[in-house]
């Protein structure tokens, strides 16, 4: 079940200034969750222009903790990407891992809105037994066809009811993503369909993986429903495919919460919960150690 023991595989994010500070949210709960083992972790985040200010902020917070953690430049991205309004060209930046880490052979990718509950070594050493990516199975759009994710998706060729993984966490055999062309595929798939595209690099790596992903356990990208369900008019489409009742259930396992959506729990019109607050554990550090 797991891959050989050695040095463990570094954990990667990718932002640019508007999603410093939950990355550095994030740094401070990977700490946390591997009290005597921090030194077997190493953290590389790819760099959009990240401001001086906050590259400082960053490499701070990882010598306090000790938390080894990386910067390196990554490209900015291709203007015919689709993005939103609340979306920045931001979060194409993991499909340019490849590029920025040739170095590694394989990698944990962490959104910067994640946050660590648990041990994560298990999930670094898990074997993706030949596939290219292990994921979960995205919670609010989980099967193609029946959801809003990858329009256009009978015409691109996807079969009907297959399973469609969420980005925020993936665990990437490198070396295999290269053999298959994975990412390239993907920034194809980007450049010549953006019309297509619903949820950005995410319908991008679902097509261009085309079925062949490790499916991980629900813990390891457990979403923060609990907070979606307390707003109002909220309406949960998946409920065939992905029971609301589970997916509150998963909330009291999860070693991985990632609280996907516009709506992000540093923001004051967070819904109140103990989500929120176990955010706000980590994120209220951060800012408080901002005015030391």
């Amino acid at each position: 079940m797991n891959a050989a023991l050695g040095p463990l595989p570094a954990i990667v994010c990718g932002v640019d200034d508007g999603y410093a500070r939950p990355l550095r949210t994030l740094m401070r709960s990977i700490v946390a969750a591997h009290p005597s083992a921090i030194g077997e972790l190493r953290l590389i985040v790819l760099d959009q222009q990240i401001s001086a200010t906050n590259r400082k902020a960053i490499l701070h917070d990882a010598d306090r903790t000790g938390l080894h953690t990386e910067l390196r430049p990554a490209p900015l991205t291709d203007p015919r990407y689709p993005v939103s309004d609340w979306v920045s060209g931001a979060v194409y930046v993991r499909l340019a891992i490849p590029e920025v880490i040739p170095d590694e052979r394989r990698v944990l990718y962490l959104d910067a809105d994640t946050l660590v509950l648990g041990d994560l070594r298990p999930l670094l050493r898990q074997s993706l037994d030949g596939h290219p990516i292990g994921a979960v199975r995205d919670p609010q759009n989980p099967v193609i066809g029946r959801g809003i994710q990858l329009p256009g998706w009978k015409g691109l060729g996807v079969p009907y009811g297959r399973d469609y993984f969420n980005s925020g966490v993936m665990l990437i055999d490198l070396d295999r993503c290269r053999q298959l062309g994975v990412f390239d595929r993907s920034r194809q798939f980007l450049a010549e369909h953006p019309d297509k595209v619903r949820f950005w690099d995410q319908d991008a790596l679902n097509w261009a993986v085309d079925d062949n992903w490790q499916r991980l356990e629900r813990r390891w990208n457990t979403f923060a429903m609990s907070s979606q369900a307390a707003q109002p008019g909220f309406i949960h489409y998946a409920e065939a495919d992905s029971p609301l009742a589970r997916l509150l259930q998963d909330e009291e396992t999860a070693a991985l919460v990632h609280f996907a959506g516009p709506d992000k729990p540093w923001q004051d019109t967070y819904p109140a919960g103990q989500l929120r607050d176990t955010y706000r554990l980590f994120h209220d550090y951060v800012t408080n150690g901002d005015a030391e």
